[in-house]
């Protein structure tokens, strides 16, 4: 009977620098990569010094990842698809390292009314499983500032 394991297989000798690249390229063009992800990928590859240099000038000269294109992307996916606010992907985008002002434009790219309907219809959904009270609206208040939307709005609109 054969046994898999889910270790991966350790490899002996390291990768040379163009397989390190085709396999950088193929990280980038799965999905959005911020500048910061693709140097962690580098060092997970054990490719460093001026070998990583030359490959991550190469894949930035070719447009393999844009720190401004993966935050408005970022931001705008999270919002749409998990319905995060806009405190959670601000601390994200920071963990993430990229530069305030694309973190600021990357937030300002979410249509306001969107966002303020996503609200109403969290609060929805909340009261519709917690019930209506002054202990169920402190509940919903703190699930939905959990989910990084301002207290502010969030108790604007409860």
């Amino acid at each position: 009977m054969a046994s898999f394991s889910k270790n991966k297989t350790v490899r002996e000798e390291p990768l040379t620098p163009d397989e390190a690249l085709a396999k950088l390229e193929f990280f980038c063009a799965y999905r959005e990569r911020c500048p910061w992800e693709v140097r962690q990928k580098l060092r997970e590859l054990g490719i460093g010094g001026e070998t990583a240099e030359q490959i991550y000038g190469v894949l930035e000269a070719d447009g393999f990842f844009n720190e401004a294109r993966f935050a408005e992307a970022y931001a705008g996916g999270k919002f749409r698809v998990n319905q995060w606010g806009r405190v959670r992907i601000r601390l994200e985008l920071q963990q993430r390292h990229i530069a305030p002002h694309l973190i600021r434009q990357a937030l300002e790219s979410i249509d306001e009314e969107t966002y303020v309907a996503v609200l109403k219809q969290l609060i929805g959904k909340k009261r519709q499983q917690l019930g209506a009270g002054a202990r169920e609206n402190a509940k919903i208040a703190a699930a939905i500032i959990r989910a990084g939307y301002e207290p502010e709005l969030v108790f604007r609109y409860l």
